[in-house]
This record gives C-alpha cells, structure tokens and sequence, in this order.
C-alpha cells in the first residue's frame, strides 16, 4: 500500500530534485487520481502542484476523462503552479467529452464574470482548432 501523505511529502518543491522524482516513481502507482488535483490542506498545498500536474500530465484521455472539469478549472490563473503543463496536456485531448466540458467551463466562466480564464479556455480552444488543421 502507497502512502499518498508521505507521496506528497516528496513531491513537494522544496524536497530535493531526487526525492522529488522518486515521490513522481511512487505517484505513479496510485489510481486515484484526484489526490493530484491540486492538493491544498495544513500541510500541502501549491508547493506540489507542479509535480502533481506532471503527474496528470502523463496519463492517458481515458483516465483523465472523469477529471476534465477540474482541469479545466485549474487554468483559472495561468500563474498557478502546474497550469501550463496542464494546459500543453488538454491541448492534446482526443478525449470524447472534450469539448462538451470547455464548452461548460466556458458558460461558467462567462457566469461567474472570471475573464482571465475566459480567456484561458478561449486561447485553449483556438489553440486546439489550430493543431487540428
């Protein structure tokens, strides 16, 4: 059994480059990929994004189909840790329900007056109609 504490431990940026890379070995073992949607409590918080969204990063459409709104909602602040990486993945989706989810993320967006992601899943859209001509 993985202990997902002691994996988030490792992952954290200020661990050294080593016992990052081994706490992304042992993160990729776990099947619960929600712990990596941008983890934040006492102890963790955006100081694992980045490697949580490398994480992420690295599975398949099918695994990251269930989790397509919170990825979508961690491109509200492109400055996030871990937001670029997550944008470069999205942008590579073949998954089926791609495009019904930007399309919701975008209404709630648009609801919740929120125009730096607006225009986040905008320039993601774009972005995708142009590496598809």
């Amino acid at each position: 059994m993985i202990d997902i504490d002691y994996i988030m431990t490792l992952l954290d940026w200020n661990e050294s480059d080593e016992n990052q890379c081994y706490g992304l070995e042992l993160a990729k073992r776990v099947n619960c990929l929600n712990v990596f949607l941008q983890p934040c409590n006492k102890n963790i918080n955006k100081n694992v994004w980045n490697n949580c969204a490398k994480i992420l990063s690295d599975k398949s459409d099918e695994e990251l189909s269930p989790y397509l709104p919170e990825l979508f909602r961690w491109l509200k602040d492109l400055n996030w840790p871990g937001a670029i990486c997550i944008y470069d993945r999205l942008i590579i989706s073949e998954d089926e329900l791609f495009e019904y989810e930007l399309k919701v993320s975008i209404t709630t967006a648009k609801a919740q007056n929120d125009k730096l992601w607006l225009q986040a899943l905008k320039n993601l859209k774009k972005e995708r109609k142009a590496r598809d001509k």
